[in-house]
């Protein structure tokens, strides 16, 4: 029988958990991979046979597979309106031990053709550190199209399109580390636009963060402040928008309005 997810099961959080494994999808190079779990793996010791559940803390649309890691059989595949606990019942028995949970924030959509705003205000001091394929860190899929704004620690960053916060992560220290195993340590703010594309806006100031997950913003409005958290080399914004092209995430290109026009984002 396949595998399927009961409306009566949404949003009902098991008793007894405990963690499985999960292969999650991640935001971009430079923000946390460990506390951008976007979804894991967890099984009810309450729940009836061969079920598993999956929780997403994310506010907004997260694409799940559930796979066999021995066989590579696809066994549940779902979109999940989140923050929740999905059930995942009939199961095959013979998976249940090495079942494995890839997640990847978004539904896959097609981008609309929108011009955005700078994340912060156009009379702050900036330039561009490194621009669309960078050389430094803008070599994958993630951050091939994201952009470094080289800013003043505690900037103002403001959102650059209307949307729904989806996370929003600020707990970091700012201590500029630069090892790349300091890539988990990040904040950041995920942010979910009409069209299905997320704008995600790095490397915060720790505690600075001034939105809630699910909060609906105008775009313009205050967000958090610009810092140093995580893989960074001094004070910046990490800006990129993403998009989930079918269990991949991935930068997209973006253009973006200034006082003087229409800013050049070449590497």
């Amino acid at each position: 029988m396949k595998p399927r997810l009961p409306d009566t099961a949404r949003r009902h959080i098991p008793g007894g958990r405990r963690l499985l494994s999960a292969l999650l999808g991640t935001a971009a190079l430079l923000i946390p991979a460990s506390s951008m779990a976007h979804a894991e793996l967890v099984m009810n010791r309450q729940s009836r046979e061969n079920a598993v559940s999956i929780e997403t803390a994310l506010f907004g649309p997260v694409q799940v597979q559930l796979k066999n890691s021995r066989s590579g059989e696809l066994l549940f595949e779902s979109t999940l309106d989140g923050p929740g606990v999905f059930e995942v019942t009939d199961l095959p028995p013979q998976s249940m031990n090495n079942l494995v949970l890839l997640a990847v924030p978004g539904k896959p959509a097609t981008a609309w053709p929108f011009t955005y705003d700078l994340p912060f205000s156009p009379y702050a001091d900036w330039a561009i550190s490194q621009g669309f394929q960078g050389q430094a860190s803008h070599g994958d899929a993630l951050n091939e199209f994201a952009v470094d704004f080289d800013i003043a620690l505690g900037t103002p960053v403001l959102a650059a399109r209307n949307g729904v916060v989806m996370e929003v992560i600020d707990g970091f220290p700012d201590a500029g580390r630069t090892r790349k195993s300091d890539m988990d340590q990040a904040n950041v703010i995920r942010i979910l636009h009409e069209d299905g594309t997320m704008s995600v806006y790095g490397h915060l100031l720790q505690d600075s963060a001034v939105v809630t997950p699910g909060q609906w913003l105008v775009g313009g409005t205050v967000i958090a402040q610009s810092g140093n958290s995580g893989f960074s080399h001094g004070p910046h914004l990490h800006f990129a928008v993403q998009l989930n092209t079918g269990m991949q995430l991935r930068s997209i290109p973006f253009r973006m309005r200034s006082m003087n026009g229409i800013v050049s984002f070449g590497p």
